[in-house]
């Protein structure tokens, strides 16, 4: 998903709400776009477009957090 090492990932997870908040929600809509492309969850094509923009700006702003981190 991100290109952290472990001990950064853990570090962040536990000291930055922020991150951790979109850390969870990225993961939450990676399931859901997975369980869609597998035809598990019915979806719209406009509401999978959505949730892949919301989960690419999730990570963008992770990374940036990273990025400030180190």
């Amino acid at each position: 998903m991100l290109d952290v090492d472990q001990d950064t990932l853990e570090k962040l997870l536990a000291e930055n709400d922020e991150f951790k908040s979109m850390y969870q929600r990225h993961a939450e809509l990676n399931k859901k776009v997975d369980k869609a492309g597998r035809g598990e969850l019915p979806l719209s094509d406009q509401a999978l477009v959505e949730m892949k923009k919301e989960k690419l700006a999730l990570k963008d702003q992770m990374t940036e957090i990273i990025h400030h981190f180190r």
